[in-house]
């Protein structure tokens, strides 16, 4: 992916590396420490097309505030609890490039917890069951002692 070419969020998925993206942020989470005593904060970020959860950690996740327009350079995707995020990664880069001045689409989540496929139905029976005739209930087994 070159450095001009923007992924929106509505096209992102678990496993995508490389992960250019400008959106806008509106939700700052809480920061949670780490045993390392490092400090890691959920975002809730959006661009036109949806909104997703980024996540940051130590001092660029204390710096961003709702309204900053930011750029993602060299992210990664990934689901986390069921949940697609957006990271940064070691190799990425955050940067804000402004504020309050974006269209958003929130409506789309991409962070909502997608659930698992449904199991497969069991197969039709094509043929009644042998043995029971319409109606009535099926014969009792009787045990002799």
């Amino acid at each position: 992916m070159g450095s001009a070419e923007y992924v929106q969020i509505k096209e992102l998925k678990a496993g995508m590396k490389n992960i250019n993206a400008v959106f806008i942020v509106l939700e700052v989470g809480p920061p949670t420490l780490t045993k390392e005593a490092r400090e890691v904060r959920t975002l809730r970020v959006a661009d036109a097309s949806g909104a997703v959860h980024l996540s940051v950690w130590d001092e660029a996740g204390a710096l961003l505030q709702p309204g900053d327009i930011v750029r993602l350079t060299r992210g990664y995707a990934a689901l986390w609890r069921a949940a697609l995020t957006l990271y940064s990664g070691k190799a990425g880069d955050i940067q804000k490039v402004g504020e309050f001045c974006m269209l958003f689409n929130e409506q789309v989540n991409m962070s909502e917890p997608q659930a698992a496929p449904p199991p497969p139905a069991p197969p039709a029976l094509d043929a009644p069951l042998k043995g029971y005739a319409r109606g009535r209930a099926p014969p009792r087994a009787t045990s002799r002692r």
